[in-house]
């Protein structure tokens, strides 16, 4: 608790350092030596020795001259001739640089005693009033600074070209920052953008069964690959990991020069490259941190701007988090080899800011390996909360590292400004969600063996397809209320007949049986009537189809009423284009079928592939008001569907344009995915495919 609010606090005082100016990354905003006159006189007297109560000052070391408050600082605000000194050399050069006395005059109440909470004895003004006499001695290093002395004009040149190539070094740094964040999240809205221009969507539809849709490793996508080692992603999504992972690749290992004279902090020429590696790296690894928590929110504003499925921005997210974890190892790894050849580590590495730095790069590291698929797998609620705690780990270690090492710099604090923003509004935009939807109440009926329907009233939603939501059952399991899961949500009103009665034999739906066992497996059986399972009476609600697996859903089957609180609904896939298709073809294994079912209003000409176990035979029943009104439609029980045969049946039907949306088990959305790659490169239908997976 006094950690959070001590965090608090310094937010606080940071965005009050920010009002005061002096803020906004190198080169767009601020620099690091502003003005540099001033900067240069101060950091050639810096080390000078004074006559202090105790003692004599330290050199610089590793510490740069900006913003770091000096132990000294006491010492100095009192000292008469190092104020004088660095009054007379601000007076001598910064006239001929152009900086005006007002610029001057802050930087002195900023910098001159080297902590703006201990201000000079004097003004600049003053001090230069004070000045009797003109210095006529100049000050070499390792004599005591006890009267007004002259700079050397060699020391003030090597200290301002130092200051110029640090601020190049900065500049570059903030521009190739900039560049990675820009290309990170205009991507997603360029490619959605270049797709409503003329021509060029044609040109995206015979490059997508090549360049989108393919599984960049076999057939494997929404199917783990062998030995959970994680899902591949799609051609699509690995253009723009490859291009993501080599422009921070490209813009790590470019553009850096070296001093070319011994270092005023004391690096070998080999340690100086390796700190400003580590500084671009560690700066890079902040600005990272708000694009990976905005491609795994749930109310990530690409989600409303952009056609892209929250799918892909979950891939997304863990790549990107890769490449984040794996910039701030990089930043930890070289400057604790800078540091060591200049002997800072030595020293350093008891401070706080190195320990800081510490618990976030390892927390990061952390996140990486706790957020393998088999973990995932095991227990998702385990791991989504050591996820959520690594994370406040992380963002709070990175803020006690810049706050330790420099104070506020105006610079790093905007990156966890902005992480902790895109947190925190997705956090609101949900509880304003579940405060919408109310607390409702939840009917729990059982199905068969396996399944259980949900059926809740008062809760009024547009049926539209693609979309979501998260479901609380808070009682469900009382030391655990803020689990939640995403299930496909439907209309109550579509389980209702319209007062009319039921055909039964002479209904369309044709039956199967096989032997083969594949997506949804089980012996075939012959049915001669749909009956249906008990309705609810009430029309105005929502139901969802519950399948039981091993966490908290296993529970629902014990209970018959209970409390349920909503967030959603959520877009998963945008609909727009398989909507503008000629024909539309649902294809669906046993319970995926539920996030079928708004689609089928949504289109003139739908047709519904609908394969189910034998023990699913159940949900059929349940869903036969649905199914009749389904003119169109193939269901199989205890068969595999011919996931190639369908769609090569819409291809020689002459529709130009067909769309394929997949809900189901692992292996059927794989299996349709590599059937509209193969028939999508032969044929001249054009196929617009939509997964709809909860394989996150």
């Amino acid at each position: 608790m006094k950690r959070t609010s001590s965090l608090f606090l310094a937010i606080i005082a940071s965005l009050a350092n920010i009002a005061r100016g002096g803020h906004g990354l190198i080169g767009y905003g601020q620099w690091w030596y502003d003005p540099k006159c001033c900067y240069a006189c101060r950091s050639v007297i810096e080390s000078a020795q004074l006559d202090c109560p105790d003692g004599g000052m330290d050199g610089m070391d590793m510490d740069m001259d900006m913003t770091m408050a000096s132990p000294m600082a006491p010492c100095i605000a009192e000292n008469v001739a190092f104020l004088s000194t660095l009054a007379y050399c601000i007076n001598s050069t910064c006239p001929a640089d152009g900086v005006p006395t007002w610029k001057i005059e802050q930087y002195w109440a900023d910098q001159a005693t080297g902590d703006p909470l201990v201000p000079a004895r004097w003004t600049y003004g003053a001090t230069l009033a004070n000045i009797t006499q003109v210095p006529d001695k100049i000050w070499e290093s390792g004599q005591v600074l006890n009267y007004t002395a002259l700079i050397s004009p060699s020391d003030y040149e090597y200290q301002v070209s130092f200051d110029n190539l640090f601020d190049w070094e900065e500049n570059v740094q903030s521009t190739y920052v900039i560049t990675i964040i820009t290309v990170g999240v205009g991507t997603p809205l360029l490619m959605t953008l270049l797709g409503y221009l003329p021509y060029v969507s044609g040109v995206f539809d015979k490059l997508k069964p090549y360049l989108v849709y393919p599984s960049s490793i076999g057939t494997y996508n929404v199917r783990p690959l062998p030995w959970l080692l994680g899902n591949a992603p799609t051609v699509g999504q690995s253009l723009y990991i490859a291009m993501f992972v080599a422009l921070n690749i490209i813009l790590t290992a470019v553009s850096y020069e070296g001093f070319g004279r011994p270092h005023p902090w004391g690096f070998t020429p080999a340690g100086e490259i390796m700190s400003y590696v580590g500084y671009r790296t560690g700066h890079i690894a902040f600005a990272l941190l708000p694009l990976t928590v905005l491609f795994a929110s749930r109310n990530n504003f690409l989600l409303w701007l952009t056609n892209w499925p929250f799918s892909t921005f979950l891939v997304l997210h863990r790549w990107v988090a890769r490449v984040c974890a794996l910039q701030a190892v990089v930043h930890s790894i070289t400057l604790l080899g800078a540091y060591v050849s200049n002997g800072g580590y030595y020293t350093d590495v008891h401070e706080a800011y190195w320990i800081w730095g510490i618990v976030a790069t390892l927390c990061l590291v952390l996140l990486l390996f706790q957020s393998v698929s088999w973990f995932r797998r095991a227990s998702y609620e385990l791991f989504l909360v050591l996820h959520i705690l690594l994370t406040v780990f992380t963002i709070a270690g990175c803020w006690y590292h810049v706050m330790y090492w420099h104070g506020f710099t105006g610079i790093y604090e905007y990156w966890i400004y902005a992480v902790s923003a895109v947190w925190f509004f997705d956090r609101l935009v949900r509880a304003i969600r579940v405060c919408r939807n109310g607390i409702r109440t939840a009917t729990v009926t059982e199905l068969g063996p396996d399944i259980v329907r949900v059926d809740v009233e008062g809760v009024r939603w547009t049926p539209l397809p693609g979309y979501h939501a998260y479901a609380y059952f808070p009682t469900l399991v009382p030391f655990r209320p803020w689990e939640n899961h995403p299930f496909s949500i439907i209309n109550t009103a579509m389980l209702r007949s319209q007062g009319h009665v039921l055909p039964s034999a002479s209904s369309p739906i044709r039956r199967r049986s096989s032997d083969v066992n594949d997506i949804e497996e089980g012996k075939g059986k012959h049915a001669t009537n749909i009956t249906t399972a008990r309705h609810p009476e009430a029309t105005s609600g929502v139901t969802m189809y519950v399948k039981n697996h091993s966490g908290m859903t296993k529970y629902l089957r014990a209970r018959r009423n209970l409390p349920v609180l909503f967030d959603g609904p959520y877009r998963g896939n945008a609909s727009g284009e398989v909507l503008k298709c000629d024909r539309v073809l649902l294809i669906g294994g046993g319970i995926g079928v539920t996030g079928l079912l708004p689609w089928i209003h949504a289109h003139a000409n739908v047709k519904l592939a609908w394969g189910i176990k034998q023990t699913s035979e159940p949900l059929m029943k349940d869903l036969a008001t649905v199914l009749e009104s389904i003119a169109d439609k193939e269901i199989l029980i205890g068969s595999r569907l011919d996931v190639h045969a369908l769609l090569a049946q819409e291809a020689r039907a002459g529709w130009d344009r067909v769309g394929v949306v997949v809900c189901g088990p692992d292996g059927l959305c794989d299996a349709v995915r590599a059937a509209v790659v193969s028939l999508g490169r032969r044929e001249k239908t054009i196929f617009e495919l939509e997964v709809d997976a909860f394989s996150w």
